[in-house]
């Protein structure tokens, strides 16, 4: 009995350390968009945009990209008497009530306008916490009073009262919608604590239950031969590629015991098998070769440079040094680039492994996943991992169910964090478009944006609200129904409609989630165009009469000059 209350009391403490350890305080992001770094407020509203209150710089909105600033200067005088801001809330009309060291103010989501409340008496006072109330009420302690305001922003009523009623929540600390947790230290500086979404295991590299492709000490091969490759298979069977062509040790064989398989190839830079003994190779001499039963095939030989191979049943998955994704069809013998389909810039790719359909490609400082049946992606950085090495070399599997990495010292097992319900979906929104008039603000819930004749080119900027995971997040649009879609660079959140024409256009927009996924909802937007005075109606009236005209004008001189 004593033991098992002592055993609970030790799970007790150790279990909540290790998740505490789990976990990692990464800087704000976008923190350096902003003028000054002393943030006094954090606020979500119910979009999933972030405010940030500044002791001196006024309001700022993040949309996970960009910040937009909202705060007395000599472009917006009329926006907020004092720009230092002391409390953020909602009310059930989407409004943001702002309070400040001088006033109150009212900032509406559907416009963007910011006004001041009511009570001109008031707009002294400093504002210490708010809270939304019942209806379009609102809440506000100040100078030591409850103030009860209503919709519209004039005060109902004063109530003295010695200690604030309304401080529910810390303002210098929130849980976003996604669960990762805000603060600001001491010093205004806001940080957020998050949870790695891949961890990463230790293993020792004598237990890993590998098969596929090995490490080059694992080889079995005399110390003269310089490996480049070494494939494991089921039974145990270890195939390598070296400098001096294809050799294989058995697993019943010696210390030392190998034999060379077929002729000398050459350089064999890597190979991958087939379940039916086929020996998948890519050499300097001839290119990407097969060999079975003594028969060589060449199937490319343009191919000499590739960093890695993979056998997925019928799919030769390869990987060059040229930075090229490359997937040949062992049975329809045709090849395919997906280079450009995985959004590849170049980086030299260290390895490849493909498991339950899905292809880890391995470079210095990241992971690309890609689901060729979902037609998705996704890109791991360093940062995504707890611990974080300083750098990879390889990638391995045991064919089943796990994949492994070597990296500059010690080798692990990546174990994938589950995406939870709210990530398999992607809320978007259009947070910002530009035109030659500047930048503006849509609105809430913004689907239709009615431009002038002056405006036949609009930048707009989309956002998911993933604020820490944008770098994952890409976007997808096609115009006026366009068939294919056009696809931007992982991080990127920005379309340039250009050569808009007057009348009604259709802009559709789509998304992954951090893990690669694309959602299932579609953004829709319009997008009308005012005439410039010349396509109007009025316009096109004149000029037929006009026509008219020189056409009555063209008989009568013609008849007159008939009769003369």
């Amino acid at each position: 009995m004593k033991r098992n209350i002592f055993l609970a009391a030790w799970l007790f403490v150790l279990v909540p350390m290790l998740v505490q350890a789990q976990e990692r305080i990464v800087p704000m992001p976008n923190l350096r968009q902003l003028e000054s770094a002393h943030v006094r407020v954090l606020f979500q509203d119910s979009e999933g945009y972030m405010w940030y209150g500044m002791k001196s710089d006024g309001l700022y909105r993040d949309d996970g990209y960009s910040l937009t600033s909202f705060r007395a200067d000599f472009l917006h005088p009329d926006w907020l008497m004092n720009n230092n801001v002391t409390a953020i809330c909602e009310d059930s009309r989407n409004r943001l009530w702002v309070g400040t060291k001088r006033g109150l103010y009212i900032l509406d989501k559907h416009d963007y306008s910011i006004r001041p409340t009511g009570d001109q008496k008031l707009q002294i006072w400093t504002f210490d916490a708010l809270k939304a109330g019942e209806g379009d009420s609102v809440l506000a302690y100040a100078n030591k009073h409850l103030l009860v305001y209503d919709g519209e922003g004039k005060c109902l009523s004063q109530t003295p009262v010695e200690k604030n009623p309304l401080v529910t929540q810390d303002r210098r600390k929130l849980t976003d919608l996604r669960g990762n947790f805000w603060q600001i230290d001491d010093d205004g500086i806001p940080s957020v604590t998050i949870r790695p979404s891949v961890m990463l295991t230790q293993v020792a590299l004598d237990t890993l239950p590998l098969r596929c492709m090995l490490p080059p000490s694992m080889s079995g091969l005399p110390s003269e031969h310089k490996v480049h490759a070494v494939w494991k298979t089921d039974d145990g069977t270890r195939w390598t590629g070296t400098s001096d062509g294809l050799w294989m040790v058995r697993p019943d064989s010696g210390d030392g015991e190998c034999e060379q398989v077929g002729p000398n190839f050459g350089v064999v830079n890597t190979l991958s098998l087939g379940k039916d003994g086929t020996v998948y190779m890519n050499t300097e001499w001839q290119g990407l070769v097969s060999y079975k039963d003594e028969l060589i095939t060449r199937l490319d030989t343009t191919i000499r440079n590739a960093s890695g191979l993979f056998l997925d049943k019928n799919n030769l998955w390869i990987c060059t040094t040229s930075g090229r994704l490359l997937l040949y069809d062992v049975t329809k013998k045709t090849l395919d680039d997906l280079s450009a389909k995985c959004y590849l810039h170049g980086d030299i790719p260290l390895g490849i492994a493909v498991l339950k359909g899905n292809v880890w490609v391995l470079f210095n400082q990241r992971i690309l996943i890609y689901s060729p049946s979902k037609k998705s992606m996704r890109y791991i950085y360093p940062s995504d991992l707890d611990p974080q090495p300083a750098f990879f070399r390889a990638i391995y599997t045991d064919g089943v169910g796990r994949i492994f990495l070597e990296c500059e010292k010690d080798y692990f097992e990546v174990q994938m964090k589950q995406p939870s319900k709210q990530e398999k979906g992607e809320k978007i929104a259009l947070a910002a478009y530009q035109t030659i008039h500047g930048t503006r603000c849509p609105g809430m819930d913004t689907h239709q944006l009615n431009l002038t004749a002056d405006e036949r080119v609009v930048h707009l900027f989309f956002t998911t609200f993933d604020h820490l995971g944008k770098q994952h997040v890409r976007f997808a649009f096609r115009r006026d129904g366009e068939s294919e879609w056009n696809y931007l660079e992982m991080g990127q959140n920005d379309v340039r409609i250009t050569k808009l024409s007057k009348g009604k256009h259709t802009i559709e927009v789509m998304a992954t989630n951090a893990n690669g996924q694309w959602g299932k909802d579609v953004f829709t937007m319009t997008i009308q165009c005012e005439p410039y005075w010349w396509e109007t109606v009025g316009a096109y009236i004149a000029y037929v009469l006009l026509a008219v005209l020189l056409l009555s004008f063209s008989f009568w001189l013609g008849r007159k000059m008939k009769l003369s």
